[in-house]
């Protein structure tokens, strides 16, 4: 079996992108709401279609997460698929706009789709990447050692809790695409998808519960 490599930057590469999946729901309904006055989102990626400044944060978290993706290498063959999975899904939510009022021509996205089309891939890409990435979390951050310490057993209480609350916000995010629930619905779900990642990503970045013995 080939040995991870988790160097310091490959540390610090998933430090960031725990305190991004953290914030970046908040930054841009906060801009869109207090800054340019429009009505609350009805999902992060209709950031990217207001024209306003949080919306481009969308595209570059989304480009971050596919670049860390793309490169990270695991503990495992099966652990290098599922995060390019993830990263390649991630990368098709950026390439392809939600439908959204803001939008203004009949053709939008890097593949020059009709509104519904469009929104059909970017949902479906949405649904397939927190599915991988929960996955990741619930099954690869838990992955059992011989002797776990203290602070392993902590850790995997963490991300076995961030799954859950993941898997709630996968089923919420899968109806709210369906409309079976109300229009905010897709933000909530977000919102229950990306903070609980990012908790566990900075846990599993060693920022938090670190082991005694690496510090």
């Amino acid at each position: 079996m080939q040995q991870p490599l988790t160097p310091k930057s490959s540390h610090l590469q998933m430090t960031f992108l725990g305190f991004v999946a953290l914030t970046i729901g908040i930054l841009c309904m906060l801009d869109v709401v207090f800054i340019y006055h429009l009505p609350p989102l009805t999902s992060i990626s209709e950031s990217a279609t207001t024209g306003n400044r949080a919306g481009m944060l969308l595209p570059f978290a989304l480009g971050a997460m596919f670049t860390y993706a793309i490169a990270y290498v695991g503990y495992c063959h099966c652990e290098r698929v599922l995060t390019r999975v993830m990263g390649v899904s991630f990368a098709v939510v950026a390439m392809q706009l939600c439908d959204s009022s803001y939008l203004e021509f009949d053709r939008v996205g890097l593949l020059g789709l009709s509104h519904g089309l469009s929104n059909a891939v970017h949902s479906l890409g949405t649904v397939v990447g927190f599915g991988a990435m929960f996955i990741w979390i619930a099954f690869f951050f838990t992955r059992g050692v011989p002797h776990p310490t203290p602070e392993k057993l902590k850790r995997n209480s963490v991300y076995l809790c961030c799954a859950t609350l993941m898997a709630a916000g996968i089923i919420l995010l899968i109806l709210g695409v369906f409309g079976v629930l109300g229009s905010y619905s897709v933000f909530i779900a977000e919102e229950f998808l990306l903070i609980p990642a990012g908790f566990a990503l900075l846990v599993k970045s060693g920022l938090f519960l670190r082991d005694k013995s690496s510090r």
